[in-house]
């Protein structure tokens, strides 16, 4: 009969610095270790305490966040175009009110 110890995957245990949460670090950590395919998911997350269904988002979210890395300096995300789209909006804004705190002034 094998015995299935948890001491035997130590090495695949992150130290964590707080129990409450995890930190950034820590899950990019449990994530890389998820994608080397040493041990299976399952395992890696019982033996760090975490549901699969969090581990599985993380990963979705660290890959995505790769995508974006990798896009290059030429062109960019769409969270920066719309940023940039948001900014010309407020900027146009600014220039309106200053325009009619300007015509006040003069009436």
């Amino acid at each position: 009969m094998v015995k299935n110890d948890d001491s035997d995957y130590k090495q695949y245990v992150v130290q964590r610095k707080s129990n409450a949460y995890w930190g950034i670090e820590e899950k990019v950590q449990l994530v890389l270790l998820g994608l080397s395919k040493q041990t299976a998911v399952t395992t890696l997350c019982r033996v760090n305490n975490v549901i699969p269904n969090q581990y599985y988002e993380w990963k979705e979210l660290f890959i995505e966040g790769g995508k974006e890395g990798l896009l290059g300096k030429a062109s960019r995300s769409q969270r920066e175009l719309d940023c940039e789209k948001k900014v010309a909006v407020l900027e146009r804004f600014i220039g309106e009110l200053v325009l009619e705190k300007e015509l006040s002034k003069k009436v």
